[in-house]
């Protein structure tokens, strides 16, 4: 189908989803302890707090772009509720897609809320008193193995969350293109993320970092579709624009 004339409500939703992903693809990519500032293993804790100590107003700013990230994607989902639902199963699966991914997206603000008070602790700590120290250190540790438990429920419910959306956006479409393909993408995208999930609990002899950064490229892979996703709301393309 081609684009609508008319100027839907998911257009906006479409700039949001956009807009998030560049957020929290440069957040991720210029985290202290990331890639390219002071990279770490991040599965060692201890080495990671301390990377965002060395850089704490930097880890703040990135640890803020992710969160106004997520709700921007938030935002986004929320205008394609409104998407004309399809005969079939392929409006339920979209519904309950974007549903998940909202709730993942929802508790995955709740970490950066606690990675900013594991920084702030580990500012204290800096400042504080030896007879404190130690205390600030300890408090800002446990709360980023809270957090680190938070994160989890994240990559347990995109993959539920990206194979449905992805199913349900790919009825949509009757002929192929970037959008259907992307949609499709989406859907593979999941199911490698639970599988790669199952070995996480089951498969103890492969390093942590190894599967930290598959489920990382996965997360990279899957905004370039949900990248191209939104494009198609910002056109205006009649299959992803509500009739509101």
């Amino acid at each position: 189908m081609n684009a609508s004339r008319n100027a839907p409500a998911t257009r906006m939703g479409g700039m949001a989803l956009m807009v998030g992903i560049v957020l929290t693809v440069v957040a991720s990519i210029f985290h202290p302890g990331g890639l390219f500032i002071d990279p770490v293993d991040q599965t060692d804790f201890v080495v990671a707090i301390e990377a965002m100590a060395n850089n704490a107003s930097l880890a703040h700013l990135m640890t803020m772009l992710t969160a106004i990230g997520m709700l921007l994607y938030i935002y986004s989902f929320s205008t394609l509720v409104r998407l004309p639902r399809t005969p079939g199963w392929g409006g339920s699966a979209l519904r309950f897609g974007i549903v998940i991914s909202i709730f993942g997206w929802g508790i995955f603000i709740v970490a950066m809320a606690m990675r900013h008070l594991t920084i702030h602790l580990m500012q204290r700590a800096a400042d504080a008193e030896p007879a404190m120290k130690a205390g600030f250190e300890g408090l800002a540790l446990n709360t980023y193995v809270a957090m680190a438990g938070v994160v989890l429920t994240l990559i347990f419910t995109y993959p539920f969350g990206s194979a449905l959306t992805g199913l349900g956006l790919a009825q949509r479409f009757t002929s192929g293109g970037k959008f259907r393909v992307a949609s499709h993408g989406l859907t593979v995208i999941g199911i490698a993320g639970f599988l790669n999930f199952l070995i996480i609990q089951h498969a103890t002899g492969i390093e942590p970092g190894t599967l930290l950064l598959i489920n990382t490229v996965l997360l990279w892979i899957g905004s370039v579709f949900l990248f191209i996703i939104g494009w198609g709301m910002y056109q205006g393309r009649s299959e992803l624009s509500s009739a509101d």
